[in-house]
């Protein structure tokens, strides 16, 4: 199993894997409504003070785009059309090789992603796809802590 502490940067996708993938029509005012771990943010911001981490999302809502900028989070791969060259993008970004990004997902889309970098994780309820293309798979799944598995698999605090 791929040792998570030595990852140089996480990348993270949104729908799924942040929220529990349901979204709610909060009208033309508001839009797409979606619902966020309180202790996932916790835990991206303990990450990010380790290593770069950013979300790497096709997630085009103002709801996730608000809540990773509440985060402080990097919103240049928010709503990507493209995740691979998005991965480029990042890589080129913060300086980092491929083989040292850790990727957390749910998606076919995410699985493709996994097969291009060193750490592929994908939350437990991710689709099939995704599953099998993962080096590894957590316990919890998506909108469920599913971040905070992951940054205690990463070294965080116990």
């Amino acid at each position: 199993m791929p040792d998570l502490a030595q990852a140089a940067l996480l990348a993270f996708d949104i729908d799924g894997t942040l929220t529990d993938a349901t979204t709610w029509w909060g009208g033309p005012e508001l839009g797409w409504l979606q619902r966020y771990s309180v202790r996932d943010g916790e835990a991206l911001l303990r990450i990010k003070k380790r290593i770069p981490t950013v979300p790497l999302s096709r997630n085009k809502t103002q709801a996730a785009r608000v809540r990773m900028e509440g985060l402080g989070m990097d919103t240049r791969w928010v709503g990507t059309s493209d995740k691979i060259a998005s991965l480029k993008e990042i890589c080129e970004a913060f300086g980092v090789r491929p083989d040292e990004v850790c990727h957390i997902g749910d998606g076919p889309d995410d699985a493709e992603v996994f097969e291009a970098v060193g750490y592929g994780v994908a939350v437990a309820d991710a689709h099939p796809i995704a599953i099998d293309a993962a080096a590894i798979v957590l316990d919890s799944p998506g909108g469920a802590r599913a971040i905070e598995e992951l940054d205690l698999r990463m070294g965080g605090p116990r």
